[in-house]
């Protein structure tokens, strides 16, 4: 019981750091892949707005903070639960609260207000209708039609699985389509947490595979990586140059650019330089080992993006996200984009990636580098929609530089 409120504890505390713009949630869950804290949040996120709906007429004034996002992870509990385990639900809500600090008048809110919703019931209130703000099933509706809309919303409200990539198959793993990807089993995650702490593994979607496969690096290929934390498809490139050729890796700096030289730390063989600075900030000769400009073979930019393909794991973005972001977004992704080919040899490839569905972010981005410049190809795009490939979603472009460049 202690250890559970503790994790409530750790909760409430990272969703007060969340709403006081105390970081990002990838950044103030980093390290928590599998824990239970983590899950605590995801869910909490994942039902916000049925949450909201079930607390508004309840709250008649606005609590403190963490009284507030204590009754919301309760509620969240609750909607996850039978509800005959409801009242043990509460009964830790309220430990928790004497355990964070709250005085006494605030332990009695966040009492009644809870009581209140066990008389009311609560189970009863989880739908899937609702769960999104509104602008984005209006505009997955027009994109999807009814029954893309449908499945793309009840593919975000399910728990995600969790998958590793490994070399070789884990014991706790189960096999998947996507060769060198593994469902991490249930009933086996503190397995998996060891080789992840050891490095053996590292949790990651099958999607990342798609830009890779369309890099395609090749042993003895110059290959830079840009906006590369936290460096998971950093890794499958250099597998696949298999210990010949250098990998260049560009991000801003700060902890993801930590982590990122954590995890390719324990690869050895391939070339590598790891350059901390944001690509705004860089002229292509600064790229790496006084490269010139153009004279990577292949390209990869992950661009920063609105992250509505992975929505099941980050369930924040719905929170977070306004639509006025996407104009802000894409004219910085075309930027990015630019940039990116500025290191690109003659007849190289640059591939041009989001986590996104919003078209926005995706084709309309390559057309317009395209329409800027006609000597350049798109070779290959690969969209993928979550509810049909059954991994997270956003978009891939394969782009060639003309061999005259």
């Amino acid at each position: 019981m202690s250890g559970e409120n503790d994790e409530w504890a750790a909760a409430v505390k990272l969703l007060v750091d969340f709403a006081s713009g105390r970081g990002h949630l990838d950044d103030l869950l980093e390290g928590s892949e599998l824990s239970r804290t983590r899950w605590l949040i995801m869910e909490t996120f994942r039902q916000w707005f049925v949450i909201e709906r079930i607390l508004e007429p309840r709250l008649r004034r606005q609590p403190r903070p963490a009284s507030l996002n204590l009754i919301r992870l309760a509620v969240a509990e609750c909607l996850s639960r039978t509800e005959s385990e409801h009242p043990k639900v509460v009964h830790h809500a309220v430990e928790t609260a004497g355990r964070i600090g709250l005085s006494k008048p605030e332990r009695g809110f966040v009492n009644g207000v809870l009581r209140t919703l066990l008389r009311e019931g609560i189970a009863e209130r989880k739908t899937v209708e609702g769960s999104h703000p509104e602008w984005m099933t209006r505009r997955w509706l027009r994109q999807f039609g009814e029954a893309g809309l449908a499945a793309l919303l009840e593919w975000n409200q399910s728990p995600p699985a969790i998958h590793v990539s490994a070399g070789s198959p884990p014991a706790y793993g189960e096999d998947t389509p996507w060769e060198g990807f593994y469902k991490v089993k249930p009933s086996r995650f503190g397995e998996a947490l060891e080789d992840l702490e050891s490095g053996k593994v590292y949790v990651q979607d099958p999607f990342a595979r798609i830009p890779v496969s369309l890099l395609d690096p090749v042993p003895g290929e110059r290959v830079l990586d840009l906006c590369a934390a936290p460096g998971g498809k950093s890794r499958l490139i250099a597998r696949r140059l298999g210990g010949e050729g250098s990998l260049v890796l560009v991000d801003k700096p700060g902890r993801r650019l930590e982590r990122l030289r954590k995890n390719m730390a324990r690869f050895s063989g391939v070339t590598q330089r790891i350059t901390g600075s944001r690509i705004e900030d860089l002229s292509p000769g600064e790229a790496g080992d006084s490269l010139e400009q153009g004279r990577f073979d292949a390209v990869l930019i992950d661009v920063p993006c609105s992250n509505t393909g992975v929505i099941r794991k980050r369930p924040d973005v719905k929170v977070r996200l306004a639509e006025t972001d996407l104009t802000r977004l894409a004219e910085a992704q075309g930027a990015l984009l630019q940039r990116a080919a500025a290191w690109v040899r003659p007849g190289g490839r640059l591939v041009y990636s989001t986590c996104s569905l919003e078209p926005e972010e995706n084709d309309e981005r390559v057309e317009a580098f395209l329409e800027t410049f006609p000597s350049w190809e798109l070779k290959e795009r690969r969209m993928s929609l979550p509810w049909e490939c059954g991994h997270d979603g956003g978009g891939a472009f394969l782009l060639t530089a003309p061999s005259g460049a």
